[in-house]
């Protein structure tokens, strides 16, 4: 026994001895491994592997106090069964060469293990003619007729003003000419800040579900249309559920596979909705689907970062894009102002891209971080930072389907 103790027990005795050493190593054994290191030390390492990046200009954004690190699990997207039937058919998606030439297929497919929208060739290329037929014809005409509109309606009130805004004036090539532009701003249904978990690589099924519940309020306000049906809500956790086998949720899957599924099934709605990191608690009991009509990228070559005009036309064309941009250890601390980093390798996180304001240079985008992330979820990137726009894509809804779905649901009432 050392000489401490042998004291301690000539003074007080053995019983009252053991028990001043119990009560001493109480709090060490009451920590927990989640109170080891502190918070404090957790954010020194982020910010120090953010810091050491190179950068060729001074950082215009904030760091934020990071969460402490969680592990949740969730997604990855499952391979179709008519997949070995692609490697006996040479011609199997050949049809969309209009749009996507056989070098861009082969180019897509072997070096990035990506594949143009199969089957939606025709249809694609019907929906894009006729939507660019009508910027053409209200490149001249857009401005006027939403200033009629505003002398006609004096009194309206600001819902149905905006709804009239989006109908009218931003289907023309004008309104890319805005120094900026933000969807938040008109009403639409943006869909709550997600949160994939630290470790789950669930940011694509995020991304496409607001993708295509935004693309289906906006065709229901253009068409002026009275099917749409939102009593049903779509979800991340559902799609990764209908798409993805057990076991695999957090694995890295991607946002053209979530529109192909889309177009094919349908984006699942109701049942669900619980983000949680238990892989058995998953399951894919969706009351419905409703079919998207089709999908594209934003240029032929989608490995490439996109113009910044592109992006623009596509955004008001077809409202926020799915988009790529490279994580790095900065990209996670982003806590406010213009993300400006210069890791410009492949994307390899999915985002949603709302708006833009040219004099910050930036475009606006909706992360699934959490709330806690950027400016309360949202966040400013730097145009082409981290090769933001590459891998950029659009899905637009099917007015039939969204009167099948009306109908239907009008019935079970």
């Amino acid at each position: 026994m050392v000489t401490w103790m042998k004291n301690l027990t000539r003074k007080f005795g053995l019983g009252w001895s053991f028990l001043a050493v119990f009560l001493t190593l109480v709090p060490v054994w009451a920590q927990t491994p989640a109170d080891i290191p502190p918070i404090v030390s957790y954010q020194e390492t982020q910010e120090k592997l953010c810091t050491t990046q190179p950068l060729a200009e001074k950082r215009t954004y904030a760091f934020r106090l990071l969460p402490r690190a969680t592990d949740l699990n969730g997604a990855y997207g499952r391979k179709h069964w008519f997949d070995p039937l692609k490697k006996l058919l040479p011609f199997w998606g050949s049809t969309f060469e209009e749009r996507y030439g056989l070098d861009d297929i082969r180019t897509l497919r072997n070096e990035y293990g990506r594949k143009a929208p199969v089957g939606e060739s025709e249809r694609s290329r019907q929906i894009r003619l006729k939507a660019e037929n009508k910027l053409l014809v209200q490149n001249e005409q857009g401005e006027q007729k939403w200033q009629e509109w505003l002398i006609q309606n004096p009194n309206s009130p600001i819902e149905e003003r905006r709804k009239a805004e989006i109908r009218i004036r931003f289907q023309g090539l004008k309104t890319l000419k805005s120094p900026k532009f933000d969807w938040r701003e008109y009403g639409l249904d943006l869909g709550e800040i997600g949160d994939q978990g630290f470790n789950c690589n669930t940011c694509w099924a995020f991304a496409a579900v607001d993708a295509m519940q935004i693309a289906r309020q906006l065709a229901a306000i253009r068409s002026q249309a009275n099917d749409w049906d939102n009593s049903l809500h779509p979800s991340a956790r559902q799609l990764i559920s209908c798409m993805v086998p057990e076991n695999d949720y957090c694995n890295i899957n991607w946002h053209s596979e979530a529109f192909t599924f889309m177009v094919d099934k349908g984006l699942p709605l109701g049942g669900s909705t619980k983000y949680v990191g238990k892989k058995l608690a998953w399951g894919c009991d969706a009351a419905n689907f409703v079919k998207a009509l089709t999908w594209d990228y934003v240029q032929t070559a989608p490995q490439k970062v996109a113009p910044v005009e592109e992006l623009k036309r596509s955004i008001i064309l077809y409202g926020p894009i799915v988009s790529t941009i490279r994580f790095d250890s900065c990209f996670w601390l982003y806590g406010s102002g213009v993300f400006n980093e210069t890791q410009n390798q492949d994307g390899t996180h999915v985002i949603l891209i709302i708006g833009w304001d040219d004099q910050k240079g930036a475009w606006l985008i909706k992360n699934s971080y959490g709330a806690d992330w950027g400016e309360g979820g949202f966040g400013w990137v730097k145009y082409a930072s981290n090769n933001i726009g590459q891998w950029s894509a659009w899905v637009v809804a099917d007015p039939s389907e969204e009167k099948r779905l009306a109908n239907e649901l009008r019935s079970k009432k």
